[in-house]
């Protein structure tokens, strides 16, 4: 009786052990693995990006759009002929000083297909004097520019120990959204699909 009483001991004391365990794994888990995974869950396609750009294009259709967008006086070579540059404004009265600058290019994989864009915001009119025109000023506006560009869940803010600064993430099914402050002047914001990022959470649907 004592031997039996004390193997049921045993055997409640490692189930309590084991959900305490899990417990602290999902306690430690992240705003941003929680979001991902809950996204991943969901089987949602987000696959627009600007421009009329989306996730799959082949880098001839990119080249193309960005051509069809040049002739339309849209958009306009980047510096270095590395980017292409694309000018918008903010909601402030003096648009001629509050205008904002898009550098951006498209990622590719090995079979030239877009994964993703990188993108570089600043102040047309920064310049170091101009106090209200750096990268920590620049940030709420384009927070606020890019949910209008794509509602959906709100930005999440994190840590990210690889850049050493604060990080605001916005994912909406398989698309995921990243802004950070580069310097005092640049805002990057980089635009990818977690289907590449994470292909063992994001599986293509059965058909």
């Amino acid at each position: 009786m004592m031997k039996y009483s004390f193997m049921k001991y045993n055997k409640l004391k490692i189930l309590c052990s084991s959900l305490l365990f899990t417990f602290l794994l999902l306690s430690c888990e992240s705003e941003y693995t929680k979001t991902v995974n809950k996204e991943a869950k969901k089987g949602i396609s987000k696959d627009s990006m600007v421009l009329g750009m989306s996730f799959g294009d082949t880098k001839q259709s990119f080249f193309d759009q960005c051509w069809k967008l040049n002739n339309k006086g849209l958009v306009t070579q980047g510096p270095n002929n590395r980017s292409v540059q694309y000018l918008l404004n903010s909601n402030k009265e003096d648009k001629n000083l509050t205008a904002i600058m898009m550098l951006f290019y498209g990622n590719f994989n090995e079979n030239n297909i877009m994964t993703g864009m990188d993108m570089e915001f600043s102040y047309k009119s920064w310049a170091p004097w101009n106090d209200d025109m750096t990268s920590e000023n620049l940030v709420p506006v384009l927070l606020d520019t890019l949910m209008n560009w794509f509602p959906g869940n709100k930005f999440i803010t994190i840590e990210s120990d690889k850049l050493n600064k604060e990080t605001h993430v916005k994912v909406d099914g398989n698309r995921q959204i990243v802004l950070y402050p580069k310097d005092i002047k640049n805002v990057v914001v980089k635009i990818e699909d977690l289907k590449y990022k994470y292909p063992e959470k994001f599986k293509p649907a059965n058909p």
